[in-house]
């Protein structure tokens, strides 16, 4: 048995309902069995996998895959504690080397926050519980270790991380040493796999399959990461290529209707300039001409003038040689002969009419049928315009696909309905519902790409609120780290102080109000709370100090006092009783008045007979009578002290009368006056030692009386007072006693004082130490920052709450409107996109366009049918007329000839010689003068019209001018204009060209349609087109600009819109273009993107052939089918005491199209060198890569899903789905079969438990392989093990485990695991009554032969 790790012991602090909880392992062992809801599970998989790489994803958590619980709920609950912080930690021993390896997690949950992680590994041996705790107590409570005491708990031997990949990177490195972190990560999927609960219960082979499939390492993110950029980039540049094509489609459609409109612009401009100029010459010619027909007319009037004069004259001569010759008959001959010409002539003039008519009736005719022909010609020309409008028709109908069109095309050969134009309002109702479609299309864009834009807000506001919330989450720590440090600080303080020291309760007390802390108001609170408690400790020491003070006071007086006494005792002679202020004070008078007064002791003398206790006794019997201090003075004196002194306050022994007894204890002094003598004489002849009732009595037995007064004395001692030496003894004691006393009393006075500066530096140092109490600034300033982080935090959450409210209504209001959409544009075959209703629309607008001019043929068609018919029914009419005509005329014709034969009678007559000569002057002269009349009349009709000629032309010769000299400045004006336009070179080029050359040619731009049209109607066509196609174009700033200032000519109307025109203006890269230049580089760009596109797309897929990417792909799928190999291998040889063996195949799938590769021909590519791939071969793999990616791409978008690049390529580039399982079972000698959910389901309870287990556990075991520390532990975990095997199965399952050597944590309802295949195992069995807030653990051991109950 090799020196490994194995799992030792598990632990939890402040998780779930575990406060402090461990589980020990027996030999890398444990059992956890309980009723459901009792914790087993959860104590299982916040192991396994979750302590070995700290992912806290709750279908990982689950062991069911379910995504309802999270981390937070097993450290706050569904209701309870709004914050907490735990831990999780799984120890390793190694038993041969008795080390110790420990990995752990610690987590901080707060409600509604993200949760904060750190991890960290104990590589010194060190162990939790023993060396070192995961918590720390504060008072009376154990508080969990923050992430910054922990880290500081750990020391610099043992690692901490905050991060979670990085926990998992170091649990990999120093405990399990896969060489690769996707091996790793592979491991632990396949662990939660293996880990579902009842997987005999729900398998088949199909799932094996499946879970050996998802235990496979694919592609990482960051292998995939470039070719995601770049197909990022692609859709980048595709949406950009998009995005330029609908602009250029857009253009396109503007140009077009924008170069009709130079075309019409310049064409106008070159007309009005070419008729102004043509009128302009006109008028010019007409001037000329007009002057010189003034000349001409003057001229002609001169000469009319004097030919009128010359004939006048010559009429006269005429007359006068007329009258001479005149004759009645041959006036009569002469007068017929004239009517017979007259006749004749009216005759001839009626036949030339009526020829005329003829001629006129032959032309009208010839013209109609002249009219005719080219009604016919126009006719043909018309059907061949309307075969071509119905072609373009058709082209329209290609894109608009309109149901109506058949019908169209019927009612235009049958040539109805197009005076109601039925059609055209069809075209205009289906036009009507494409821009109603349009416009909703447009609108669902418009929200979507509002919702796109409200979506992104929100996901902005979320980072915001989550960053909110984690320094929300930060400054709540620093709260809860002021108040703990702040209790830590109180208590340590109230440790090491030496005078302040507040009870236990009141500590715990401002513990219990510091955790509740939330303002100023709590912190007087806790203050008065202390001060209270401070006052309380003060006032003990100032009463202790008041009391010494008074005995400071009392000893420093008594002091004061002995010294004052001493010093009187020293300055007086003798010493004398104590006596009243009203004593001395009398005494002195009595002194001042010359009184001799002696107290009483001083005139006696104790007798030689008396001892010192006799001595002693007798002077307190005097003392105690008032006799010892009384005064004794003579009877004179006696008598001046009541007369003179009425204030006296003293005692004074009078004795006037001698007694009889002879009192032998007393003697007078000799010293005494004599005047005095006597009376001390008679006082003691008054003191009996006998009561007799005489007198004053003093016995030898104390007692005493005088008078009424009767009592006992008694001293110690000697006598003090009667005796000179008694005095002079009494004094030297006396001074030695209160000097004694006065010593005593000065140690006293100086030990109070000590002891009251002691007190005074206590309450000096308990204020110090008071006022070390921490203070709440460190607090408050977090409280304030919490505040401002809560309101920070509130208002980004409410921002995101809004923009989550404005999201939802925003979708709704695009799916609503997507509705809308899908309901108007159902009838109809187009894209759901606006450019496909616009195109429909444009072709839709075309359409009609067309089908108007169809109409307008038709009907024109009809006209000229109809003109045709009246020209044929006027031809009838004329050629009717012609035979009217010519009968008229052969009539009139007869009537000359008959004229013609009266005139030659007339003539004959005439003609005779005597009359001959005669009557022909007589004609001459009558013609003659008939001429004259006629030429007079001439002259003068022809006089008048050259005088009105004259006047009129006088008369208009200024205007003309005038008006000559307007339609100059015009054509000067329009010259401009038109230069100003040709200028623009938007249609023309000039190149040397004369102006009107260039106008003719200009002129010829103008489109036959739009002839009529007024300039008005084309900018209005321009601005529609513009405004339905200026979406994709305003990004490039385009707009529609004046170019010419609005200017009208003088006398000219339409100058203003004649002059007047826009044009398109773009913006490309800052700089202003036109709408032809925007044109061309759009174009550029276009083709160079597309270019850019192509090279892109094939860099792409060659990435993949790249040495990394093919490398990755074929280093998995050999690790794969090593993998594969080596369970196949251990799968044959385990021996599962059944007879059956078991084997797995992992084979390649063929092309699922012809676009692909199979896997094996893709294999062998990627394995090839790159520099040896040929073009086919880089092109076939890019063509199978391309395949796939597209069809995943055309999945999402028909899903209506969001395109994930990473995704797609991830799922392009898994080689699992290349691949396939089969596995295979074989009875003894009986041949290989595979193994299908058919042949699974007819295996009994124990062989489908094998076909299970088999494979999962030779996964594992194969995954161990990869890992190269030769000590790694080899761990399973069994959620409700082995569940729905039989009892006598079971047994072998575990017996597989010790073969494949795992350690295990295992939980169960029902199962011991103590079988005889269990070389030991630990069982905790976990009780938890319904809905308990507590989890009891009860401990047992297998060890291989019994289960023992472990010490609890």
């Amino acid at each position: 048995m090799n020196n490994r790790w194995k799992m030792n012991r598990i632990g939890f602090v402040n998780f779930w309902l575990y406060d402090e909880e461990d589980f020990e392992f027996e030999d890398g062992k444990l059992l956890l069995r309980g009723q459901n809801g009792s914790g087993k599970s959860i104590t299982t998989q916040s192991f396994i996998p979750f302590v070995l790489d700290g992912d806290r994803t709750p279908s990982r958590l689950d062991p069911f895959g379910s995504s309802d619980r999270r981390m937070e709920y097993y450290f706050l609950g569904e209701e309870g504690r709004d914050e907490a912080t735990g831990y999780l930690y799984l120890e390793f021993k190694k038993e041969e080397s008795d080390e110790y390896r420990t990995i752990g997690i610690g987590q901080r949950a707060k409600r509604g926050k993200p949760m904060d992680f750190w991890g960290f590994l104990l590589l010194d041996g060190s162990r939790i519980g023993t060396d070192l705790h995961l918590y720390k107590e504060i008072g009376s409570s154990r508080i969990p270790l923050d992430k910054r005491e922990v880290k500081a708990v750990l020391g610099e031997e043992n690692l901490f991380t905050d991060s979670q990949s990085e926990y998992k990177k170091l649990v990999n490195q120093h405990i399990f040493g896969f060489r690769k972190a996707e091996q790793y990560e592979q491991f632990i999927r396949l662990l939660v796999k293996v880990r579902a609960p009842k997987l005999s219960k729900e398998f088949k082979p199909t799932k094996v399959y499946e879970i050996l499939n998802d235990s496979l390492q694919t592609l990482t993110d960051e292998d995939l990461r470039a070719m995601v950029d770049a197909m990022e980039k692609m859709d980048e540049i595709q949406d950009s290529l998009e995005m330029l094509n609908r602009a250029f489609d857009d253009v396109k459609i503007i140009r077009n209707e924008y170069t009709r409109y130079n075309q019409y612009m310049l064409a106008k401009k070159a007309q009005a300039y070419m008729a102004k100029r043509q009128e302009v010459s006109g008028m010019q010619q007409q001037l000329e001409k007009q002057e010189q027909e003034i000349k001409e007319t003057k001229e002609r009037q001169k000469e009319s003038t004097d030919r009128l004069n010359a004939l006048e004259e010559r009429k006269q001569l005429a007359e006068t040689e007329r009258n001479g010759l005149l004759d009645l008959d041959l006036e009569e001959i002469d007068r017929k002969l004239d009517y017979a010409k007259t006749q004749r002539d009216e005759a001839a003039q009626k036949e030339a009419r009526w020829e005329s008519k003829i001629q006129e009736y032959k032309e009208r005719i010839w013209e109609a049928e002249q009219q005719l022909r080219e009604i016919e010609d126009r006719l043909e020309q018309k059907r061949q315009e309307l075969q071509e409008q119905q072609e373009e028709l058709l082209e329209q109908q290609e894109i608009l696909q309109w149901e109506q069109h058949e019908a169209a095309m019927r009612s235009i050969g049958e040539a109805t309905g197009f005076a109601r134009d039925e059609i055209g309002k069809e075209l205009d109702a289906l036009r009507r519902q494409l821009e109603e479609c349009r416009r909703v299309i447009a609108q669902y864009e418009a929200m979507s790409a509002a919702y796109d834009e409200v979506l992104s807000e929100l996901e902005q506001c979320r980072k915001e609120s989550a960053r909110k919330e984690q320094e929300l989450e930060q400054a709540q720590e620093a709260v809860n780290l002021s108040i703990d440090q702040w209790i830590v600080t109180l208590f340590e303080t109230e440790k090491s102080a030496k005078w302040w020291h507040p009870k236990q309760e009141v500590l715990k007390k401002a513990e219990q109000m510091i955790q509740e802390y939330r303002s100023v108001e709590d912190a007087g609170a806790i203050q008065e709370l202390l001060r209270d408690d401070y006052d309380v400790q003060r006032a003990l020491l100032l009463d202790k100090k008041a009391v010494k003070e008074q005995e400071w006071k009392t000893e420093k007086k008594r002091l004061e006092e002995t010294g004052e006494e001493l010093l009187r005792i020293l300055n007086q002679p003798e010493l004398e009783p104590e006596r009243d202020p009203q004593t001395e004070q009398t005494r002195r008078i009595l002194q001042e008045m010359g009184i001799t007064a002696v107290p009483f002791y001083k005139t006696v003398e104790f007798s030689a007979k008396l001892d010192d206790a006799d001595c002693a006794r007798l002077e307190a019997q005097l003392q105690r009578a008032g006799i010892l201090d009384a005064l004794v003075v003579s009877a004179a004196d006696f008598g001046v002290i009541r007369r003179k002194y009425p204030e006296f306050q003293d005692t004074v022994l009078s004795a006037w009368q001698k007694g009889s007894s002879v009192f032998d204890g007393l003697q007078i002094s000799e010293a005494l006056d004599p005047a005095l003598k006597e009376m001390v004489g008679c006082i003691l002849s008054n003191l009996y030692k006998e009561e007799n009732g005489n007198g004053i009595y003093l016995g030898t037995d104390g007692w005493f009386r005088q008078g009424m007064l009767v009592g006992r004395a008694e001293k110690s001692g000697e006598a003090e007072f009667i005796g000179t030496l008694a005095r002079a003894r009494r004094k030297e004691q006396k001074i030695h006693e209160l000097e004694e006393l006065q010593r005593e009393l000065e140690a006293s006075v100086q030990g109070a004082e000590e002891e009251i500066a002691e007190i005074t530096g206590a309450l000096a140092m308990l204020l110090e130490e008071y006022r070390k109490i921490p203070g709440f600034s460190g607090i408050n300033g977090a409280l304030e920052l919490e505040r401002q982080c809560i309101f920070a935090a509130e208002m980004a959450r409410t921002l995101r709450d809004q923009k989550e409210t404005q999201e939802r209504e925003a979708g709704e209001r695009k799916n609503q409107k997507y509705q809308v959409m899908l309901k108007k544009c159902t009838p109809f075959p187009y894209g759901r996109t606006e450019k496909a209703y616009e195109e429909a629309l444009d072709a839709a607008g075309e359409y009609r366009r067309i089908w108007q001019e169809i109409r307008q043929n038709v009907l024109q068609m009809a006209t000229e049918q109809n003109n045709a018919a009246l020209k044929r029914d006027a031809m009838e009419r004329d050629e009717q007329q012609l035979d009217d005509a010519f009968v008229e005329k052969r009539g009139y014709t007869t009537k000359r000839k008959e004229c013609e034969i009266q005139i030659r009678q007339y003539e004959d007559y005439l003609s005779r010689p005597d009359i001959a000569e005669k009557a022909n002057r007589l004609k001459e002269l009558r013609e003659e003068l008939k001429q004259i009349e006629r030429d007079t009349a001439s002259l003068r009709e022809g006089l008048a019209v050259f005088a009105d000629r004259l006047n009129r032309l006088e008369r208009e010769e200024p205007k003309r001018k005038e008006e000559l000299q307007r339609k100059i400045e015009t054509e000067t004006n329009l010259r401009t204009y038109f230069e100003e336009e040709l200028s623009l070179k938007l249609v023309l080029d000039r190149e040397g060209r004369s102006l009107p050359e260039c106008a003719k040619m200009a002129a010829g731009f103008l489109r036959e349609s739009d002839k009529n049209r007024e300039s008005g109607e084309l900018l209005n066509s321009l601005l529609q087109v513009y405004q339905k196609h200026n979406g994709s174009l305003i990004n490039y700033g385009t707009s529609v600009e004046n170019c010419f200032e609005a200017a009208q000519p003088d006398g000219e109307e339409g100058g203003s819109a004649l002059r007047s025109r826009v044009r398109v203006v773009s913006v490309w890269n800052g700089k202003k273009v036109y709408l032809e230049e925007f044109y061309k580089i759009l174009k550029a760009v276009i083709d160079e993107t597309e270019l850019l596109i192509q090279k892109k797309d094939r860099e792409l897929f060659e990435d993949i052939l790249s040495q990394t990417i093919s490398q990755q792909l074929t280093d998995r799928i050999a690790e794969s089918r090593k993998w594969v190999t080596d369970m196949s291998n251990l799968m044959k040889a385990m021996d599962t005491s059944m007879g059956l063996s078991f084997s797995l195949d992992w084979k390649p799938h063929k092309a699922e199209n012809d676009s692909e590769l199979d896997t094996a021909e893709l294999e062998q590519i990627l394995l090839r060198d790159r520099s040896l791939l040929s073009m086919e071969d880089i092109e076939r793999v890019a063509a199978h890569f391309r395949s796939r990616i597209c069809m995943e791409k055309m999945k999402v978008e028909e899903g209506n899903g969001i395109i994930n690049y990473m995704e797609l390529v991830r799922d392009a580039l898994d080689y699992r789905k290349w691949f396939e399982f089969h596995m295979y079972f074989q009875r003894r000698e009986e041949p290989k079969k595979l193994l299908t959910n058919a042949a699974f389901n007819r295996f009994s309870g124990g062989e489908k438990a094998m076909a299970m287990y088999v494979p999962l556990f030779a996964a594992v075991n194969a995954q161990y392989k990869k890992a190269e520390r030769k000590d790694h532990p080899r761990m399973v975990a069994l959620d409700e093990a082995f569940a729905g095997v039989d009892d006598k199965n079971i047994s072998s399952m575990f017996e597989l485990v010790e073969k494949l050597d795992f350690d295990y944590i295992m939980n169960s309802q029902a199962l011991w695991g103590c079988f005889n295949t269990v070389r030991g195992l630990r069982i905790a069995e976990l009780l938890r009554p319904q809905n308990s807030k507590t989890v009891t653990v009860i401990r047992y051991t297998w060890n291989g032969r019994e289960r023992v109950l472990d010490a609890q």
